[in-house]
Protein backbone atom coordinates (compact mmCIF):
# COMPACT_ATOMS: atom_id res chain seq x y z
CA UNK A 1 0.00 0.00 0.00
CA UNK A 2 1.51 3.13 -1.13
CA UNK A 3 -0.73 5.45 1.82
CA UNK A 4 1.66 6.76 4.62
CA UNK A 5 -0.47 7.98 8.02
CA UNK A 6 0.63 11.33 8.58
CA UNK A 7 3.54 12.03 10.19
CA UNK A 8 4.16 14.07 13.34
CA UNK A 9 6.05 16.68 10.96
CA UNK A 10 3.12 17.09 9.08
CA UNK A 11 0.88 17.94 11.82
CA UNK A 12 -0.43 21.44 11.77
CA UNK A 13 -0.23 22.84 15.56
CA UNK A 14 -3.38 24.73 15.28
CA UNK A 15 -5.84 21.74 14.70
CA UNK A 16 -3.78 20.58 18.00
CA UNK A 17 -4.53 23.35 19.88
CA UNK A 18 -8.30 23.87 18.78
CA UNK A 19 -9.06 19.84 19.07
CA UNK A 20 -7.96 20.87 22.49
CA UNK A 21 -10.27 23.06 23.38
CA UNK A 22 -12.96 21.83 21.66
CA UNK A 23 -12.51 18.46 23.96
CA UNK A 24 -12.46 21.18 26.98
CA UNK A 25 -15.68 22.57 25.55
CA UNK A 26 -17.13 19.06 24.84
CA UNK A 27 -16.64 17.80 28.48
CA UNK A 28 -18.38 20.76 30.08
CA UNK A 29 -21.53 20.20 28.29
CA UNK A 30 -21.69 16.60 28.11
CA UNK A 31 -21.64 16.57 31.76
CA UNK A 32 -25.08 16.96 32.33
CA UNK A 33 -25.87 14.19 30.15
CA UNK A 34 -23.33 11.79 31.53
CA UNK A 35 -24.36 11.99 35.11
CA UNK A 36 -28.19 12.25 34.59
CA UNK A 37 -31.17 11.24 31.69
CA UNK A 38 -31.11 12.75 28.40
CA UNK A 39 -34.81 12.56 28.81
CA UNK A 40 -36.26 15.13 30.80
CA UNK A 41 -39.54 16.48 30.68
CA UNK A 42 -40.82 20.06 30.78
CA UNK A 43 -42.07 19.69 34.16
CA UNK A 44 -39.12 18.52 35.51
CA UNK A 45 -36.59 20.77 34.33
CA UNK A 46 -38.33 23.67 35.67
CA UNK A 47 -38.25 21.96 39.37
CA UNK A 48 -34.39 21.24 38.67
CA UNK A 49 -34.12 25.65 37.52
CA UNK A 50 -36.10 26.74 40.70
CA UNK A 51 -33.66 24.96 43.01
CA UNK A 52 -30.70 25.85 41.14
CA UNK A 53 -28.17 28.15 43.04
CA UNK A 54 -27.59 31.90 42.19
CA UNK A 55 -24.24 30.45 40.83
CA UNK A 56 -25.57 27.77 38.88
CA UNK A 57 -28.17 30.26 36.87
CA UNK A 58 -24.74 32.05 36.07
CA UNK A 59 -23.15 29.11 34.45
CA UNK A 60 -26.01 27.76 32.99
CA UNK A 61 -26.46 31.31 31.41
CA UNK A 62 -22.71 31.41 30.09
CA UNK A 63 -22.84 27.74 29.10
CA UNK A 64 -25.99 28.93 26.28
CA UNK A 65 -24.05 31.88 25.58
CA UNK A 66 -20.53 30.83 25.39
CA UNK A 67 -20.38 26.60 25.08
CA UNK A 68 -23.68 24.90 24.16
CA UNK A 69 -23.56 23.75 20.12
CA UNK A 70 -20.39 25.68 19.69
CA UNK A 71 -18.10 22.97 20.74
CA UNK A 72 -19.65 20.29 18.99
CA UNK A 73 -19.61 22.32 16.16
CA UNK A 74 -15.90 23.49 16.42
CA UNK A 75 -14.73 19.71 16.81
CA UNK A 76 -17.20 18.79 13.65
CA UNK A 77 -15.66 22.01 11.68
CA UNK A 78 -12.28 19.91 12.29
CA UNK A 79 -13.47 16.90 11.74
CA UNK A 80 -14.18 18.30 8.03
CA UNK A 81 -10.90 19.99 7.88
CA UNK A 82 -9.31 17.02 8.68
CA UNK A 83 -10.55 14.62 6.70
CA UNK A 84 -10.07 17.31 3.91
CA UNK A 85 -6.35 17.37 4.34
CA UNK A 86 -6.43 12.88 4.38
CA UNK A 87 -8.24 12.86 1.52
CA UNK A 88 -6.24 15.42 -0.53
CA UNK A 89 -3.12 13.23 0.70
CA UNK A 90 -4.79 9.97 0.09
CA UNK A 91 -6.23 10.82 -3.48
CA UNK A 92 -2.61 11.59 -4.43
CA UNK A 93 -1.32 8.08 -3.66
CA UNK A 94 -4.24 6.22 -5.01
CA UNK A 95 -5.69 4.42 -1.99
CA UNK A 96 -8.72 6.15 -1.31
CA UNK A 97 -9.99 3.02 -0.09
CA UNK A 98 -8.13 4.30 3.40
CA UNK A 99 -10.39 6.42 3.88
CA UNK A 100 -13.27 4.47 3.55
CA UNK A 101 -11.86 2.05 6.12
CA UNK A 102 -11.15 4.85 8.21
CA UNK A 103 -14.73 5.87 8.69
CA UNK A 104 -15.58 2.50 9.08
CA UNK A 105 -13.46 1.83 11.70
CA UNK A 106 -15.28 5.14 13.36
CA UNK A 107 -18.17 3.36 13.30
CA UNK A 108 -17.41 0.82 14.89
CA UNK A 109 -16.21 3.01 18.08
CA UNK A 110 -19.28 4.62 17.97
CA UNK A 111 -21.13 1.55 18.07
CA UNK A 112 -18.81 0.01 21.07
CA UNK A 113 -18.93 3.39 22.67
CA UNK A 114 -22.85 3.47 22.99
CA UNK A 115 -22.61 0.24 24.29
CA UNK A 116 -19.90 0.09 26.73
CA UNK A 117 -20.28 4.02 28.36
CA UNK A 118 -22.81 6.27 27.02
CA UNK A 119 -25.44 6.79 24.80
CA UNK A 120 -24.62 10.30 23.60
CA UNK A 121 -22.33 9.02 20.86
CA UNK A 122 -20.69 11.66 18.00
CA UNK A 123 -18.16 9.20 16.02
CA UNK A 124 -20.79 7.32 14.56
CA UNK A 125 -22.65 9.91 12.91
CA UNK A 126 -19.21 11.56 11.90
CA UNK A 127 -18.62 7.91 10.26
CA UNK A 128 -22.21 9.21 8.18
CA UNK A 129 -20.90 12.97 7.92
CA UNK A 130 -17.52 11.62 6.55
CA UNK A 131 -19.11 9.75 3.72
CA UNK A 132 -20.97 13.39 3.05
CA UNK A 133 -17.37 15.14 2.81
CA UNK A 134 -16.07 12.09 0.42
CA UNK A 135 -19.08 12.60 -2.41
CA UNK A 136 -18.65 16.80 -2.33
CA UNK A 137 -14.77 16.16 -1.80
CA UNK A 138 -13.80 17.74 -5.56
CA UNK A 139 -16.59 20.55 -5.09
CA UNK A 140 -14.67 23.81 -5.49
CA UNK A 141 -14.54 26.44 -2.30
CA UNK A 142 -17.47 28.38 -3.50
CA UNK A 143 -19.62 25.26 -3.71
CA UNK A 144 -19.01 23.71 -0.54
CA UNK A 145 -19.93 27.53 0.95
CA UNK A 146 -23.21 27.43 -0.91
CA UNK A 147 -23.70 23.46 0.23
CA UNK A 148 -23.06 24.97 3.92
CA UNK A 149 -25.55 27.53 3.70
CA UNK A 150 -28.35 25.20 2.09
CA UNK A 151 -27.58 22.77 4.93
CA UNK A 152 -28.21 25.57 7.28
CA UNK A 153 -31.37 26.32 5.15
CA UNK A 154 -32.71 22.93 5.71
CA UNK A 155 -32.63 23.40 9.34
CA UNK A 156 -34.63 26.11 9.43
CA UNK A 157 -37.12 24.51 6.97
CA UNK A 158 -36.85 21.48 9.68
CA UNK A 159 -37.98 23.49 12.12
CA UNK A 160 -41.08 24.88 10.19
CA UNK A 161 -42.20 21.07 9.33
CA UNK A 162 -41.63 19.86 12.85
CA UNK A 163 -43.55 22.87 13.45
CA UNK A 164 -46.80 21.39 11.49
CA UNK A 165 -46.50 18.53 12.86
CA UNK A 166 -47.69 19.56 16.70
CA UNK A 167 -50.60 18.78 18.08
CA UNK A 168 -51.56 18.82 21.76
CA UNK A 169 -52.63 15.44 22.32
CA UNK A 170 -49.27 14.84 20.37
CA UNK A 171 -47.27 16.95 23.09
CA UNK A 172 -48.33 15.58 26.25
CA UNK A 173 -47.68 11.83 25.14
CA UNK A 174 -44.03 12.84 24.28
CA UNK A 175 -44.30 14.61 28.49
CA UNK A 176 -45.27 11.43 29.26
CA UNK A 177 -43.11 9.32 27.33
CA UNK A 178 -39.96 11.50 28.49
CA UNK A 179 -40.95 11.27 32.08
CA UNK A 180 -41.32 6.91 31.86
CA UNK A 181 -37.65 6.99 29.88
CA UNK A 182 -36.62 9.26 32.78
CA UNK A 183 -37.27 6.99 35.27
CA UNK A 184 -35.68 3.85 33.67
CA UNK A 185 -32.98 5.52 33.29
CA UNK A 186 -32.71 6.47 36.39
CA UNK A 187 -33.41 2.68 37.68
CA UNK A 188 -30.81 1.78 35.23
CA UNK A 189 -28.06 4.18 34.69
CA UNK A 190 -28.74 5.56 38.06
CA UNK A 191 -28.25 2.57 40.42
CA UNK A 192 -28.49 -0.80 38.72
CA UNK A 193 -25.42 -2.93 37.28
CA UNK A 194 -23.80 -2.38 33.87
CA UNK A 195 -25.01 -4.81 31.97
CA UNK A 196 -28.63 -3.78 31.42
CA UNK A 197 -27.26 0.04 31.10
CA UNK A 198 -25.72 -2.04 27.71
CA UNK A 199 -28.88 -3.04 26.39
CA UNK A 200 -31.00 0.13 27.47
CA UNK A 201 -28.25 2.83 25.65
CA UNK A 202 -28.29 0.13 22.55
CA UNK A 203 -32.10 0.73 22.52
CA UNK A 204 -32.09 4.23 23.27
CA UNK A 205 -29.52 5.02 20.56
CA UNK A 206 -31.80 3.37 17.82
CA UNK A 207 -35.26 5.15 19.39
CA UNK A 208 -32.91 8.64 18.96
CA UNK A 209 -33.65 7.70 14.84
CA UNK A 210 -36.62 6.26 14.98
CA UNK A 211 -39.01 7.08 17.75
CA UNK A 212 -41.64 9.27 16.80
CA UNK A 213 -40.54 11.84 19.70
CA UNK A 214 -36.82 11.57 19.10
CA UNK A 215 -36.36 12.09 15.68
CA UNK A 216 -37.08 15.28 15.29
CA UNK A 217 -34.38 15.97 17.61
CA UNK A 218 -31.82 13.84 16.24
CA UNK A 219 -32.42 14.74 12.17
CA UNK A 220 -32.20 18.68 13.03
CA UNK A 221 -28.63 17.63 15.08
CA UNK A 222 -27.32 15.69 12.11
CA UNK A 223 -28.15 19.03 9.89
CA UNK A 224 -26.54 21.10 12.63
CA UNK A 225 -23.42 18.96 12.41
CA UNK A 226 -23.49 18.51 8.54
CA UNK A 227 -23.21 22.51 7.81
CA UNK A 228 -20.11 22.83 9.80
CA UNK A 229 -18.55 19.89 8.55
CA UNK A 230 -18.71 20.85 4.99
CA UNK A 231 -17.42 24.46 6.24
CA UNK A 232 -14.15 22.73 7.38
CA UNK A 233 -13.98 21.23 4.03
CA UNK A 234 -14.27 25.23 2.58
CA UNK A 235 -12.05 26.21 5.20
CA UNK A 236 -9.10 24.13 4.28
CA UNK A 237 -9.51 24.28 0.64
CA UNK A 238 -9.74 28.29 0.55
CA UNK A 239 -5.99 27.57 2.50
CA UNK A 240 -6.72 28.74 6.22
CA UNK A 241 -4.66 26.17 7.22
CA UNK A 242 -1.63 27.75 5.44
CA UNK A 243 0.68 29.58 7.95
CA UNK A 244 2.22 31.25 5.17
CA UNK A 245 -1.18 31.83 2.45
CA UNK A 246 -2.79 35.34 2.11
CA UNK A 247 -5.64 34.19 4.27
CA UNK A 248 -3.92 33.36 6.86
CA UNK A 249 -1.22 36.46 7.04
CA UNK A 250 -5.22 38.79 6.96
CA UNK A 251 -6.11 37.37 9.85
CA UNK A 252 -3.08 37.80 11.61
CA UNK A 253 -3.99 41.78 10.46
CA UNK A 254 -5.96 44.37 12.69
CA UNK A 255 -8.60 43.86 9.92
CA UNK A 256 -8.73 40.33 10.59
CA UNK A 257 -9.17 41.12 14.45
CA UNK A 258 -12.12 43.01 13.38
CA UNK A 259 -13.71 40.32 11.23
CA UNK A 260 -13.15 37.79 14.31
CA UNK A 261 -14.90 40.55 16.58
CA UNK A 262 -17.65 41.15 14.64
CA UNK A 263 -18.53 37.15 14.21
CA UNK A 264 -18.77 37.38 17.70
CA UNK A 265 -21.24 40.04 17.86
CA UNK A 266 -23.09 38.63 15.57
CA UNK A 267 -23.07 35.23 17.08
CA UNK A 268 -24.06 36.83 20.94
CA UNK A 269 -26.68 38.89 19.23
CA UNK A 270 -28.34 36.09 17.78
CA UNK A 271 -28.38 34.05 20.89
CA UNK A 272 -30.10 37.14 22.37
CA UNK A 273 -32.65 37.28 20.32
CA UNK A 274 -33.62 33.54 20.10
CA UNK A 275 -33.64 33.71 23.67
CA UNK A 276 -36.49 36.71 23.72
CA UNK A 277 -38.34 35.10 20.78
CA UNK A 278 -38.07 31.48 22.58
CA UNK A 279 -38.10 32.31 26.39
CA UNK A 280 -42.18 31.72 26.96
CA UNK A 281 -42.57 28.94 24.11
CA UNK A 282 -43.38 25.38 26.15
CA UNK A 283 -44.65 22.16 25.03
CA UNK A 284 -48.30 22.87 25.31
CA UNK A 285 -48.59 25.37 22.46
CA UNK A 286 -47.68 25.19 18.81
CA UNK A 287 -44.51 26.84 17.48
CA UNK A 288 -45.51 30.22 16.21
CA UNK A 289 -43.42 32.26 13.84
CA UNK A 290 -41.84 34.09 16.35
CA UNK A 291 -40.77 30.81 17.63
CA UNK A 292 -39.80 29.24 14.09
CA UNK A 293 -37.74 33.07 13.57
CA UNK A 294 -35.89 32.52 17.41
CA UNK A 295 -34.93 28.72 16.11
CA UNK A 296 -33.36 29.98 12.65
CA UNK A 297 -31.34 32.65 14.35
CA UNK A 298 -30.26 29.85 16.97
CA UNK A 299 -29.15 27.72 14.49
CA UNK A 300 -27.47 30.92 12.51
CA UNK A 301 -25.44 31.98 15.71
CA UNK A 302 -23.97 28.57 15.95
CA UNK A 303 -22.56 29.17 13.35
CA UNK A 304 -21.02 32.68 13.47
CA UNK A 305 -19.88 31.36 16.83
CA UNK A 306 -17.92 28.49 15.55
CA UNK A 307 -15.94 30.44 12.95
CA UNK A 308 -15.46 33.30 15.39
CA UNK A 309 -13.63 30.28 17.88
CA UNK A 310 -12.26 29.14 15.11
CA UNK A 311 -10.43 31.84 14.05
CA UNK A 312 -9.25 33.16 16.89
CA UNK A 313 -7.51 29.58 18.21
CA UNK A 314 -5.98 30.48 14.25
CA UNK A 315 -4.69 33.54 15.12
CA UNK A 316 -3.15 32.95 18.58
CA UNK A 317 -1.59 29.51 17.08
CA UNK A 318 0.07 32.46 13.90
CA UNK A 319 1.53 34.56 16.36
CA UNK A 320 3.80 34.05 19.67
CA UNK A 321 1.58 34.71 22.25
CA UNK A 322 1.38 32.60 25.41
CA UNK A 323 3.04 29.51 23.58
CA UNK A 324 3.41 27.91 26.82
CA UNK A 325 -0.17 26.99 26.79
CA UNK A 326 -0.81 25.84 23.26
CA UNK A 327 1.82 23.15 24.21
CA UNK A 328 -0.52 20.92 26.72
CA UNK A 329 -3.85 21.64 24.74
CA UNK A 330 -1.81 20.42 21.50
CA UNK A 331 -0.94 17.22 23.53
CA UNK A 332 -4.24 16.76 24.49
CA UNK A 333 -5.55 17.42 20.40
CA UNK A 334 -2.99 14.87 19.13
CA UNK A 335 -4.75 12.24 21.39
CA UNK A 336 -9.09 13.64 20.56
CA UNK A 337 -10.35 10.02 19.72
CA UNK A 338 -8.41 8.54 23.35
CA UNK A 339 -9.44 11.37 25.23
CA UNK A 340 -12.86 11.98 24.04
CA UNK A 341 -13.43 7.76 25.02
CA UNK A 342 -11.86 8.18 28.36
CA UNK A 343 -14.20 11.67 29.15
CA UNK A 344 -17.07 9.03 28.82
CA UNK A 345 -15.17 6.34 31.28
CA UNK A 346 -14.67 8.79 33.23
CA UNK A 347 -18.03 10.18 33.70
CA UNK A 348 -19.50 6.31 33.92
CA UNK A 349 -17.11 5.74 36.93
CA UNK A 350 -18.55 8.61 38.71
CA UNK A 351 -22.28 8.97 37.71
CA UNK A 352 -23.26 5.40 37.13
CA UNK A 353 -24.47 3.21 39.58
CA UNK A 354 -21.81 0.87 39.03
CA UNK A 355 -19.41 3.33 39.62
CA UNK A 356 -19.20 5.57 42.54
CA UNK A 357 -23.10 6.37 41.84
CA UNK A 358 -23.18 10.25 42.11
CA UNK A 359 -26.56 9.78 39.37
CA UNK A 360 -28.49 13.38 39.12
CA UNK A 361 -26.54 14.91 42.51
CA UNK A 362 -24.68 17.64 40.69
CA UNK A 363 -25.85 21.34 39.39
CA UNK A 364 -24.45 23.03 36.02
CA UNK A 365 -21.84 24.84 38.29
CA UNK A 366 -20.69 21.62 40.23
CA UNK A 367 -20.62 19.59 36.85
CA UNK A 368 -18.56 22.70 35.27
CA UNK A 369 -16.03 22.11 37.96
CA UNK A 370 -15.49 18.92 38.04
CA UNK A 371 -15.30 19.18 33.93
CA UNK A 372 -12.06 21.21 34.13
CA UNK A 373 -10.62 19.78 37.00
CA UNK A 374 -10.71 16.56 35.32
CA UNK A 375 -9.10 18.13 32.37
CA UNK A 376 -6.64 20.03 33.90
CA UNK A 377 -5.42 17.21 36.19
CA UNK A 378 -5.98 14.19 34.81
CA UNK A 379 -6.37 14.57 31.08
CA UNK A 380 -3.93 17.37 30.64
CA UNK A 381 -1.00 15.64 32.37
CA UNK A 382 -1.65 11.91 31.02
CA UNK A 383 -1.69 12.97 27.15
CA UNK A 384 1.98 14.68 28.48
CA UNK A 385 3.24 11.38 29.97
CA UNK A 386 1.57 8.80 26.83
CA UNK A 387 2.89 11.38 23.91
CA UNK A 388 6.59 11.39 26.01
CA UNK A 389 6.45 7.95 25.33
CA UNK A 390 4.10 7.23 21.70
CA UNK A 391 3.33 9.41 19.19
CA UNK A 392 0.30 8.25 18.79
CA UNK A 393 -2.77 7.54 21.36
CA UNK A 394 -4.10 4.42 22.13
CA UNK A 395 -7.30 4.20 20.32
CA UNK A 396 -5.45 6.92 17.56
CA UNK A 397 -2.92 3.64 17.26
CA UNK A 398 -5.73 1.08 17.00
CA UNK A 399 -7.99 3.37 14.20
CA UNK A 400 -4.34 3.54 12.50
CA UNK A 401 -3.16 0.34 12.70
CA UNK A 402 -7.33 -0.81 11.30
CA UNK A 403 -7.30 1.69 9.15
CA UNK A 404 -4.03 1.11 6.99
CA UNK A 405 -3.22 -2.41 7.54
CA UNK A 406 -0.02 -2.10 9.20
CA UNK A 407 1.33 -0.96 12.78
CA UNK A 408 1.39 2.59 13.40
CA UNK A 409 4.67 4.46 11.83
CA UNK A 410 5.93 1.64 9.73
CA UNK A 411 5.29 1.33 6.04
Amino acid sequence: MSAQPTTLAERIEALDVMRGIALLGIFIMNMPGLSSSFFIPEAVMREKTAVHSELDSVVYLLSGVLLEGKFNGLFTLLFGMGLALQMQRLSADGAQAVVWRRLAVLMGFGILHIALLWGGDVLHIYAVLGVVLWTVRAWSASSLLQLSVAVLLAQFAHGVWVSQLWSLEGAEAEQRFLLSQMTLDNAVFGSGPWWPGVMLRLQESWWFYAHEYLWPVSSWFVLSLLSTAVLGLWVQRRGWLQADGAPARWLSTPAGLVALGVLLLLGWGSWMASSALTADHDSQSAPTPQVLLGWMLGDTHRVFMVLAYAGLVLRWCLGHRATWLRRPLAQVGRMPLTMYLMQSLLGALIFQGWGLGYWDEFGPAALTVLAVLLYGCVQVPLAGWWLSRHDLGPAEALWRRLSYGHPPNKP
